[in-house]
């Protein structure tokens, strides 16, 4: 029986490619016989997801490091059928204690490497016709949470750059969307959970319907919307949250 999804013959780039969702999102495309060029800063993670997933290829590269985008760019080899943003830091600060470097940080990760990573792609001509462009947003962009400006400011960036992104793109059909996600139980949102009370985190956790989602959960909407099944879909931000957002609860 023929597969919904089939990534054979194409090459998608991964960022955050080592740790929660990146790496789920690298899991599934291998899975369904796509190459996979994951990007990431833990080489070891990255050796071992070599040797793990066929037609793997691991990029050890540290996104706030732009200086040296070039090199990344001059790996990738081939062009691309797709392109994932799934990398992402988050730290909680309040506006009054402000701290430029720590927003530059946050900045750079989330938001300024992909833009960069994209237009050098496109000027080498690394990106195919009819690809797919998905940034990994967040829900934290569309709405306020105390001490959460820097991260959810660069997610709202994302998600205003995937609908400027899909009309220039458009006559060269590429496709660029962004996934908003609620709480996904990552090692980055284990992170989160130890600077806040027990108390809180089950007050939020009440706030979800469907409860906290899995990295698979997003990994498969990724797959979606990578897919030639999606052929209609750009400029577009899909909320999944398990009715976080919209459900009252």
């Amino acid at each position: 029986m023929t597969s919904f999804i089939d990534f054979s013959g194409k090459t998608i780039l991964v960022t955050g490619a080592t740790s929660g969702i990146g790496y789920e999102i690298c899991n599934q495309v291998s899975h369904y016989g796509g190459k996979v060029i994951g990007v990431g800063r833990d080489s070891e993670k990255l050796v071992s997801m070599a040797n793990e997933l066929p037609s793997f290829i691991g990029i050890t590269y540290d996104l706030s490091d732009l200086a040296k985008i070039d090199e990344l760019i001059e790996k990738i080899e081939i062009p691309l059928e797709g392109i994932v943003h799934s990398a992402g830091i988050v730290q909680l600060l309040p506006i009054k204690f402000l701290d430029i470097n720590l927003l530059n940080k946050i900045r750079t990760i989330n938001y300024d490497s992909i833009v960069v990573i994209i237009s050098k792609l496109l000027k080498k001509k690394k990106i195919s016709k009819n690809a797919s462009i998905i940034f990994i947003s967040s829900i934290a962009g569309e709405m306020g949470m105390k001490g959460n400006f820097i991260y959810s400011s660069t997610k709202a960036a994302l998600n205003s750059t995937a609908q400027v992104l899909a009309s220039e793109l458009s006559g060269q059909c590429i496709r660029v969307n962004t996934i908003a996600p609620g709480q996904v139980e990552t090692a980055l949102t284990t992170e989160i959970a130890a600077t806040v009370s027990e108390e809180a985190i089950a007050v939020d956790r009440q706030k979800y319907p469907l409860g906290y989602g899995k990295p698979q959960d997003v990994a498969h909407l990724t797959l979606f919307l990578l897919s030639d099944k999606s052929s209609w879909i750009t400029g577009t931000t899909i909320t999944i949250d398990g009715g976080r957002s919209n459900i009252l609860n």
